[in-house]
């Protein structure tokens, strides 16, 4: 009965035009008292051939509902499209390129959901184990019953680092909204990341050389701080008894250091995800996704990174930042 109804009430207009028509002609016979028995004879026969195309246009509406019903219970994919109702309108044809338009969308989401997913969970396993490294450090320490404060106190630092290189990863897609650019002084920036690994400088009897840090850039002080951290403690961990020099000369930031350097086959790589290079796998102190996100981050941040390395030499990590303040505004 409720399909019926609809589809008298989506017919409305025909059986409507077709009242009036025979109304007008009806009315038509009466003025001009012609004989009414070809009226009815000409009613009767269109009134059958309405009553067949009413049943039989009846029928297909109620199997086109009924498709359609059983589609809407299902979860719509791609594939489904081939159960949709052969369209017998232009409209419905249109309608249906739009719904195979918008299965095709929500696919592509899907499937790049899965994949940032599988991404997540590999990445996940690569920070894992590197954060394993101060873990077991603490554990043995515990274990030998050498609770040395100041080596515990390092180890706890090194977590709490992976911590929020793994809390930045979450936060990696990156967008305007995320981003404060205003005027930094680099002195002032480099000196903050700088004491947070004192530490490590005065531990590992590594010297620091500061030149030229007066200039200022124009940036986000959160990101660009996590690009120098990043790059600084690699300096650090890859340096044994040597130099650490760090100096800005127009709108170059350069950071080196004379530890063991990177192989020159591994160069054009390092800023690859979860690449860690011959350094990385020897000592497996890397995740491979530091460098990977100070090159994210860079890009957003309109900053360009370059890498230059010679095995047991050291390793020069340039910042170029934008020229132009006008390109962020």
């Amino acid at each position: 009965m409720r399909r019926l109804k609809h589809f008298l009430y989506e017919r409305r207009i025909i059986y409507g035009m077709y009242l009036v028509f025979w109304f007008l002609i009806f009315l038509t016979f009466y003025l001009y008292e012609f004989p009414f028995a070809p009226f009815w004879d000409g009613w009767l026969f269109t009134m059958f051939m309405l009553l067949v195309y009413s049943l039989v246009s009846f029928y297909r509406y109620c199997q086109k509902q009924k498709q359609l019903e059983l589609l809407a219970t299902e979860d719509l994919q791609l594939s489904s499209l081939i159960f949709l109702p052969k369209a017998e309108t232009l409209s419905e044809k249109t309608y249906q390129e739009v719904l195979r338009l918008v299965l095709e969308t929500k696919n592509r989401q899907q499937e790049d959901l899965q994949q940032k997913q599988r991404d997540m969970l590999d990445d996940f396993g690569l920070w894992l184990h590197q954060i394993k490294t101060p873990v077991a450090a603490l554990d043995l320490l515990i274990q030998s019953g050498q609770l040395d404060p100041r080596t515990m106190k390092n180890e706890l630092f090194k977590i709490n680092e992976y911590l929020q290189m793994i809390l930045n990863y979450m936060r990696q897609n990156l967008n305007q909204a995320d981003l404060v650019f205003q005027q930094l002084s680099i002195e002032k920036i480099i000196k903050m990341v700088v004491k947070k690994y004192a530490t490590f400088f005065s531990q590992k009897n590594l010297s620091l050389q500061l030149e030229n840090l007066e200039g200022m850039v124009y940036s986000d002080q959160k990101w660009l701080i996590f690009i120098l951290e990043q790059i600084i403690f690699n300096a650090i961990k890859y340096t044994e008894d040597g130099t650490i020099s760090i100096s800005f000369v127009e709108n170059r930031l350069t950071i080196q250091d004379t530890g063991m350097g990177i192989r020159a086959e591994d160069l054009p790589r390092v800023f690859e995800k979860g690449y860690t290079g011959m350094n990385g796998r020897e000592q497996q102190r890397a995740s491979g996704l530091g460098l990977y996100l100070s090159q994210q981050a860079a890009s957003k941040l309109g900053c360009q990174l370059y890498i230059e390395s010679r095995v047991n030499e050291g390793t020069t990590v340039t910042i170029v930042f934008p020229e132009e303040i006008s390109a962020f505004e």
